[in-house]
């Protein structure tokens, strides 16, 4: 299976180094700097530093070429960015071709609520993806 992670922390790291083993997995990040880094040292200094990163695992900062082989999207990020990220998610190239919602299943590996809204994940994803979309 093709996997994209969003946000390379902690938390979507260990979970692109894990299912790497068995998945083509790419991990995406912000900063482009950060994915020059972890992909020359096939580590992340910042948040995993004593855990080589799978030779196998791919590094994009490109959101939309993150997504181009995407069958699960998984999105490992704090709650706070979660709202920005689902709306560039919903609007990508990728999720605007398949009609009502992408040709993936989106996972949320987010922990907490929206500070401003107090709303849970799935909340905030029900305000921001379109009705019809099933996840």
């Amino acid at each position: 299976m093709n996997i994209t992670i969003i946000g390379a922390g902690a938390w979507g790291t260990a979970l692109a180094t894990s299912l790497a083993s068995h998945h083509s997995v790419t991990l995406w990040a912000r900063h482009s700097g950060n994915i020059r880094a972890m992909r020359s040292t096939n580590l992340n200094q910042r948040y995993l530093p004593d855990i080589l990163l799978p030779a196998n695992l791919e590094f994009s900062s490109d959101f939309d070429a993150a997504l181009t082989r995407a069958e699960l999207v998984i999105i490992a990020l704090p709650t706070a960015a979660l709202r920005s990220i689902l709306q560039k998610l919903a609007q990508s190239a990728r999720f605007q071709s398949a009609g009502l919602g992408p040709e993936f299943g989106v996972v949320l590996a987010c922990k907490g609520f929206e500070a401003e809204s107090s709303k849970l994940p799935h909340q905030v994803v029900d305000e921001v993806l379109p009705p019809g979309y099933q996840r």
